[in-house]
């Protein structure tokens, strides 16, 4: 059995040694406090602070002013930049205006001088009949002749974009036109093809890569007796006929004696092969 002296200097031992520690450390604190060496109310550390304070303030209004300072000093090479970034833009435009009116006229001179040649001999006049004739169902070559004509526009008081002329609105005209027996169609002197594509590009609608501008002015040529009642009885009358009278979109259409449908813009020829080879 253990002697209860030995036991008890060490239950001692184990029992007051943290304590005396705390011990110290509370009376280390005590005496700086006593001193006030770390007293956050003491006069001086109050100052200390309030200084510091004031220091990281006047560096904040310092960085501040600096930044504003910059960006006044750069807003007029912005401008700058912008205003010669506009300015190239339009030149370019006008460039390029320039270079496809000659491209047209080139093409003109050219399709002259090819008809020209073709009508020197008889088998040649057989083959510009047949190239005319293809030029007006593959829309490469201008049609004219009586029609209809279609103008189309948003409800004026339009507040939601169902009262507003969409891309499958235009797309159902034309194809509505086509079926009630259409030779030529066109929208705003674009002329629609078998290649070409009626949608919606941001908030405008595009037709041949060209952005539209209401109102819409469709253009159809074909028996100005028979078209309009062949349209109005077909489903896309119904539709538009519903657009007009529960939405509010305008919708006028009248007869031509003559109108005019503008070639399609030219296409790039990828394959070619003679005619019956198949080659």
């Amino acid at each position: 059995m253990a002697d209860p002296r030995y036991v008890g200097l060490l239950d001692h031992i184990t029992a007051t040694s943290l304590d005396e520690d705390y011990a110290h450390v509370a009376e280390k604190r005590a005496a700086e406090r006593g001193s006030g060496v770390d007293d956050p109310s003491r006069p001086g550390r109050r100052r200390n602070l309030h200084s510091a304070s004031i220091v990281a303030l006047l560096l904040l209004g310092l960085l501040l002013t600096v930044a504003g300072v910059q960006t006044a000093k750069s807003k007029p090479v912005q401008q700058a930049s912008r205003a010669s970034l506009v300015a190239q833009a339009k030149d370019r435009r006008d460039q390029l205006d320039v270079a496809r009116a000659q491209v047209l006229r080139l093409r003109k001179e050219v399709n002259r001088a090819q008809a020209a040649r073709l009508k020197a001999t008889q088998a040649g006049t057989a083959a510009n009949d047949e190239l005319e004739n293809l030029g007006l169902l593959t829309g490469a070559a201008a049609a004219t002749g009586p029609g209809v004509k279609i103008v189309v526009d948003d409800n004026p008081d339009a507040v939601t974009d169902r009262q507003t002329v969409q891309d499958l609105d235009l797309q159902i005209l034309a194809n509505g036109l086509w079926n009630a027996g259409a030779e030529a169609v066109s929208i705003n002197g674009q002329r629609l093809t078998n290649l070409t594509a009626i949608r919606l590009a941001g908030k405008a609608i595009t037709v041949n890569l060209r952005s539209l501008s209401r109102p819409y002015t469709v253009t159809a040529i074909g028996d100005p007796d028979q078209l309009p009642a062949r349209f109005v009885e077909s489903a896309a009358g119904t539709w538009w006929l519903n657009l007009k009278s529960v939405y509010g979109l305008q919708f006028a259409m009248t007869r031509e004696d003559q109108l005019t449908v503008p070639a399609a813009p030219p296409l790039t020829l990828r394959h070619a092969h003679r005619l019956g080879t198949g080659r």
